[in-house]
């Protein structure tokens, strides 16, 4: 199948722009729906919630109007697969509303969120559930753990993929493909901790990254495929 050119920076760019500019629209369209204002400044110009996995009380900001209720709207009662039932964006539209209109949280909660099990499950499409304060919470496997798992052979085929596409044994090969994630957007696609995806790279012989390091596509999607969160 043939393959569509890439786009020249000043096409990137006018793409970029269009999706600010089509970003700035949407939220202006939603400070309306909404309404109010919370210290002289609408729902458009308070900080959107960009926390990692699923809203909950730990990563969301509780002087915020739009994230300081949202962490309560998931996995509300009723909800199975999925800990939200439409996006993130919507839920703080509902903090914002409830904000407004004079709710907030008067005691501490009795009861904390706990994520599924699995380290790879998706958090988007397993949910967790609601528990008391005092229940422990399960031992979870990392990804380095599910890694060293694996047979011999898959993992030297990862090491393999990785070492190829960095290119760290050869300084004259080329860098790493223009489609390319950072270790950060990764690990938030995995819905994993970064050190813990830092950790499975090195597992698999790309060590001495950080969070900013590039990784090609093709890492992350047999990475990703293997952990069974693509």
């Amino acid at each position: 199948m043939q393959q569509n050119p890439p786009l020249t920076r000043q096409q990137r760019r006018a793409r970029e722009r269009e999706r600010e500019t089509k970003k700035a629209h949407e939220n202006k369209v939603k400070s309306r729906l909404v309404g109010g204002r919370v210290d002289g400044r609408t729902f458009e110009e308070w900080e959107p919630w960009n926390g990692t996995g699923v809203p909950v009380r730990e990563n969301c900001d509780s002087g915020n109007p739009r994230q300081a209720l949202l962490w309560m709207f998931t996995a509300m009662p009723g909800m199975s697969g999925a800990p939200l039932m439409l996006p993130t964006e919507y839920w703080e539209m509902q903090s914002w509303r409830m904000w407004v209109l004079g709710a907030r949280p008067a005691e501490e909660p009795t009861q904390k969120y706990q994520p599924p099990a699995s380290v790879t499950a998706s958090a988007w499409q397993a949910s967790g559930k609601w528990v008391d304060l005092d229940t422990p919470d399960p031992v979870r496997k990392t990804m380095a753990d599910h890694v060293r798992e694996l047979p011999q052979h898959v993992r030297a085929e990862l090491r393999r993929v990785v070492l190829e596409q960095f290119g760290v044994d050869d300084g004259d090969r080329p860098g790493p493909p223009a489609i390319t994630y950072t270790v950060r957007t990764l690990a938030e696609r995995l819905r994993v901790e970064v050190d813990d995806l830092l950790e499975v790279l090195a597992n698999i012989g790309a060590s001495g990254l950080h969070a900013d390091s590039r990784v090609s596509r093709e890492v992350a999607e047999r990475i990703a495929a293997q952990m069974g969160a693509a």
